[in-house]
């Protein structure tokens, strides 16, 4: 260990400022606003608040997240792997930090180990510590610059994205990210361990490489399903290699270590039998949106990438240039398996996640050599070294990025979360007052926050639909009961439920993307469906309100008075008002 920290001192310092560069925005926004924080963290990466959910049911003690807003269901099928969420609320639990503090460490924790992560596969892959450094920065600061109008946004001097450093979304990619370059790293021990390094002793641990490998690889299924489909489909194209190369050793390590992951995944492959006999599975599992289709998918970036590597990817070193094809190769297939399934995955998660981050790799990694082997072989500039200068740039670039991303999407996302600090002694009233596991029922937002804060369930809230507690006709109640209180009535749902934005949002709970994937718009929901729901909703106006609630079991209301005046709930005498502050009441249902 001293070694490798003597040998790659600059690497540990390069992390260490990338975790601050990520961690800081969160970290400074309760010192800037002293007067006026309340508590709410401040977030603003896609979904990170139904994330930050998921964490928060599992330090309540739920870590199968089966449901993590209702009350019933916390022991059903979870159908989002809960690993990343456990070891981040672990992490915090062993600290005795709170959620906010969890986050905030986990956010450094997760950058600096990312950094490391790459920068040691690039390394093995290059043998060069500034080309790693320079791959490793871009990646974790400037990936989106690789995106399409991210490079143009910054050089118009705008920033490519108000949605923070997104590679450090908790839980994912945050976790899977740190897992899959893990994977590369130690896999690439595994197999050529003669290419250590300098590192005493370090060529002789084959074996404990393969296993932390084959670890690596079967946690990742209870994690995310796009790192383990990725690694095995880029395992895959190895095999095929070393079998035309008639390499049967590695053949046999491959597949050994292919079956000790798929060992370590039976409780997994177990939750998704239970899945499928779940009575809900048919109703939610539609709502993730499988398209059905055989079409090919290749876009721009991995075959530009495969050609750039064909042509100009060093062909000395015949084991790198072998790993490196099959890595390359692992896109086509991860990108292309519903020509065998059927099903097409979202396609998305496999670009951003890996094609990106390998893509920019690559490039660093060419770009460099390819400088270096023509200023050699023309010999110029005797006395500059272009390819270090050039890698120097790729890391100042990288920094300055990184850091007008964070300082854009800082002062984007302050004065929501700002005004989300009103919501700070609503939590700390339910969680002095409230018991464990009792039922809230808020608008979406505040049912989000809520969820994050305290132990408490939810009536409903934004991920509801994703787990198997949440039937058709549940979602559909909960979302009659939002236009109920804000006073839609039943005659004026035939032409409402028919235009935006009820038909989008209708089309968007139920059903989640599958209109919007398989028709391509969640408008294209069909008027009969619509229809049909306005004569549900117009029975359900015939419930009782009282007894609606009480079926769900909700002991508590709370009401956000400035945004939702029309609730009016001042009206039912089954509500007592047993707390108010600012624009907030709360009131407990009589029983």
């Amino acid at each position: 260990m001293f070694q490798l920290i003597k040998i790659h001192k600059w690497a540990l310092l390069f992390a260490l400022f990338i975790g601050i560069i990520v961690a800081f925005p969160q970290f400074y926004f309760p010192y800037d606003h002293a007067d006026t924080y309340k508590g709410i963290y401040i977030a603003n990466t896609d979904n990170e608040v139904g994330y930050l959910g998921r964490i928060g049911e599992v330090r309540d003690g739920h870590p199968l997240l089966g449901s993590i807003n209702f009350k019933d269901g916390k022991d059903n099928p979870y159908i989002q792997s809960p690993l990343g969420e456990n070891i981040i609320a672990r992490l915090g639990g062993i600290l005795f930090l709170n959620l906010n503090g969890t986050i905030l460490l986990a956010r450094f924790l997760f950058a600096f180990l990312g950094f490391l992560a790459v920068y040691g596969f690039v390394f093995l892959l290059s043998k060069e510590k500034l080309t790693a450094i320079s791959a490793a920065t871009a990646v974790c600061l400037a990936k989106s610059l690789i995106s399409r109008g991210g490079l143009i946004a910054l050089l118009k001097g705008g920033a490519p994205t108000v949605h923070f450093v997104d590679f450090y979304r908790p839980v994912h990619p945050m976790v899977s990210f740190l897992f899959f370059f893990s994977f590369l790293l130690f896999f690439w021990l595994f197999l050529y361990p003669e290419r250590a390094g300098r590192v005493e002793g370090l060529a002789r641990k084959r074996w404990v490489f393969g296993v932390i490998s084959t670890l690596i690889l079967g946690s990742s299924f209870y994690l995310y399903p796009y790192t383990w489909s990725f690694i095995y489909a880029f395992l895959g194209a190895l095999c095929l290699i070393f079998l035309f190369q008639k390499k049967w050793q590695d053949i046999k390590r491959l597949i050994l270590m292919g079956l000790g992951g798929v060992v370590i995944a039976i409780p997994y492959f177990l939750n998704i039998y239970r899945s499928f006999l779940h009575p809900y599975f048919t109703e939610v599992n539609v709502r993730f949106g499988l398209t059905e289709t055989h079409q090919i998918i290749l876009g721009f970036l991995v075959p530009s990438i495969f050609v750039l590597f064909l042509l100009f990817f060093p062909k000395e070193g015949r084991n790198r240039y072998i790993f490196s094809l099959a890595l390359l190769t692992a896109p086509f297939i991860v990108l292309n398996q519903q020509l065998i399934t059927g099903k097409e995955f979202h396609s998305g998660h496999y670009h951003w996640f890996f094609n990106q981050p390998l893509a920019i790799i690559f490039l660093v990694t060419m770009l460099l050599y390819q400088l270096k082997f023509w200023q050699q072989k023309l010999k110029l500039f005797k006395n500059i070294n272009i390819s270090k200068i050039t890698a120097c740039l790729i890391i100042g670039a990288s920094f300055y990025t990184g850091i007008v991303i964070q300082a854009a999407s800082y002062k984007e996302t302050k004065p929501q979360i700002l005004e989300d600090q009103r919501s700070g002694p609503i939590v700390e009233w339910l969680n002095k007052n409230a018991n464990k596991d009792e039922v809230v029922l808020s608008d979406i937002h505040q049912s989000d926050i809520v969820s994050i804060y305290t132990s408490l369930n939810q009536f409903y809230a934004f991920s509801s639909p994703y787990y198997f507690s949440a039937s058709n006709e549940r979602v559909l109640n909960a979302l009659f009961l939002s236009y109920r209180l804000d006073g839609l009535k039943g005659e004026d749902a035939q032409a409402l439920f028919l235009q935006n934005p009820y038909r989008y949002i209708i089309s968007k709970t139920v059903f989640g993307v599958y209109y919007r994937d398989t028709f391509g718009s969640a408008e294209a929901i069909p008027d009969e469906i619509l229809n049909s729901f306005v004569k549900k909703y117009q029975d359900f106006l015939l419930i009782p309100l009282d007894r609606f609630l009480k079926m769900d079991d909700v002991k508590y209301v709370v009401w956000d008075t400035k945004n939702y005046p029309q609730w009016r709930l001042d009206q039912y005498g089954f509500l007592s008002k047993v707390y108010e502050t600012g624009d907030f009441k709360i009131y407990q249902i009589k029983y």
